[in-house]
C-alpha cells in the first residue's frame, strides 16, 4: 500500500512538472518590443523616476523625470518611498541615499493614470509572457548586471526591506534564448547582456520589476473612433492600441502608414486604415493651457559616482544587424569574441 501511494505521488508530481514545462514551451524563443526611447537619468539616484517616465512615454503619457521624483513618497524604507536625495552618492545603503524599490513606484505610476503593478518573487516565463504581450518590464538589477548581496536593513519604525549596494534599474524590452535586451536608465541606451547575467543581477533584490498594461484610467470620455477609412491621433494614443482596435498587427499599422522606428506617433496625425485612404486631417484645436511638450533631458554631470570604474566587460560586442535565426534583431545582436 505504501508503495502504490508513492507510485501515485511520483506521477502527480510528474504531471505537474510537465504542465508547467508545457507553460514556458509554449513561448517563443525571442521578442522584442520596439519604440521603447530610452533617456539619461539626470541625477545619480533616479534611476527608477527615469525609468517610470520613459515607461510610461511608451503608452503615451508625459512624465518629467523631476516631476516624478517629487511625487514619489518620502522614506527611510525604499519599499515604503524615496530614500536619500537624488543628488548624494550611488551605491550606499539606507538610511543613506539608496533611491526606492518597486511597491512606491508603481503607487506613483497609478497616481499618473497608469496601470502598473509591483512584484517580488517573479520568473523568466513571467518576463516572457509580458515581453510577448508588448508590455515592457521595469527590473531591478544591481549595477551593470553585476552580482551583489543583499542585506535586511531595519528602518526607524521596525518595517524591514532586502536592500543591496548599487541597486539599479533598467527596462526589459526583449529576449532570445540565451540574451535580455533593456534599456539602461544610466545612460538611456540600449544594451544586449547574457541572459544568465541578467537572471542572477535580477535575483539579488528578490525578482522585483513592475509590471503594467499602461492602460491609462483617467479619461473622463470614451476615446474617439475612426472616422471612415482613416484616423486623427489623440493624445495619449500609442501603436500598439491602435492596432488592436482596429483588427491588425501594429507591424502592419506601421507599414501601412510608413511609420518607422522608433514607431512613435503624435497627436493630428492621420492614420490610413485597412481599405481606406489618408483623408486630410482637419486642424486640431489645443486647448489654451495646453503646456509644452516636455524635451529630451541632456545628461547632467553626476555628483560622487562614477560608473566608467565598473563598465570594462559587461557589454558585449554590440553591433548593429538585421535578425537572424537567432531571433536577435536591430538595433543589437550578440557576437563571440
Amino acid at each position: 500500500m505504501k508503495r502504490l501511494f508513492h507510485i501515485i505521488a511520483l506521477v502527480i508530481l510528474l504531471i505537474l512538472v510537465d504542465f508547467s514545462t508545457a507553460q514556458g514551451d509554449s513561448l517563443p524563443d525571442y521578442a522584442y518590443i520596439s519604440g521603447v526611447n530610452g533617456h539619461a537619468q539626470g541625477y545619480s539616484l533616479s534611476c527608477e523616476a527615469r525609468s517610470a517616465a520613459d515607461w510610461a512615454a511608451f503608452w503615451g503619457v508625459s512624465i518629467g523625470e523631476t516631476e516624478f521624483l517629487e511625487a514619489l513618497p518620502i522614506s527611510d524604507n525604499p519599499d515604503e518611498g524615496y530614500v536619500g536625495d537624488p543628488n548624494d552618492a550611488w551605491g550606499r545603503l539606507p538610511p543613506l541615499g539608496y533611491g526606492v524599490h518597486a511597491g512606491p513606484v508603481a503607487e506613483t505610476l497609478r497616481d499618473f493614470g497608469l496601470e502598473a503593478h509591483a512584484y517580488t518573487d517573479l520568473g523568466w516565463d513571467d518576463l516572457r509572457e509580458e515581453i510577448n504581450a508588448g508590455r515592457p518590464v521595469i527590473v531591478w538589477i544591481i549595477g551593470q548586471m553585476w552580482g551583489g548581496s543583499p542585506v535586511e536593513y531595519q528602518a526607524e519604525d521596525g518595517s524591514t526591506a532586502k536592500v543591496a549596494g548599487f541597486e539599479h534599474t533598467m527596462i526589459l524590452t526583449g529576449y532570445s534564448a540565451d540574451s535580455v535586451q533593456v534599456v539602461d536608465a544610466y545612460s538611456g541606451q540600449y544594451q544586449t547582456y547574457w541572459r544568465n547575467t541578467f537572471l542572477n543581477s535580477w535575483a539579488v533584490l528578490g525578482n522585483m520589476a513592475v509590471l503594467g498594461s499602461g492602460e491609462v484610467t483617467t479619461h473622463d470620455e470614451p476615446p474617439p473612433e475612426a472616422h471612415g477609412e482613416s484616423y486623427t491621433v489623440q493624445k495619449g494614443d500609442y501603436l500598439i492600441a491602435l492596432a488592436k482596435r482596429f483588427g491588425i498587427t501594429w507591424q502592419e499599422l506601421a507599414e501601412m502608414n510608413s511609420v518607422g522606428y522608433p514607431f512613435t506617433i503624435f497627436p493630428g496625425q492621420v492614420l490610413k486604415l485597412p481599405g481606406g485612404e489618408v483623408q486630410e486631417a482637419e486642424p486640431v484645436s489645443q486647448p489654451e493651457s495646453q503646456p509644452e511638450p516636455e524635451p529630451a533631458e541632456p545628461p547632467r554631470t553626476i555628483k560622487g559616482v562614477n560608473f566608467q570604474t565598473h563598465l570594462p566587460i559587461v557589454l558585449l560586442n554590440i553591433t548593429t544587424q538585421s535578425a537572424d535565426s537567432k531571433g536577435i534583431i536591430p538595433p543589437y545582436r550578440l557576437s563571440s569574441r
